[in-house]
């Protein structure tokens, strides 16, 4: 289970608490994480974190 509070993009300061929101708000890919966070707009270094997430947290 992630760590809510760890930080998963660091030039969009996005947690992996809001990327959890993002996915409980009805986001489905990178790209609707990016969308409703910005996480993974600036240098793009955290896209597979995001991916990651997207697994955990998407309903199974």
């Amino acid at each position: 289970m992630a760590d809510e509070s760890m930080v998963v993009c660091f030039c969009r300061n996005v947690t992996a608490g809001e990327i959890r929101k993002a996915v409980q708000e009805g986001a489905r890919t990178v790209e609707q994480v990016q969308e409703k966070t910005g996480a993974g707009t600036g240098c793009g270094g955290c896209k597979r974190k995001i991916e990651t997430y997207l697994q955990e947290f998407l309903p199974q």
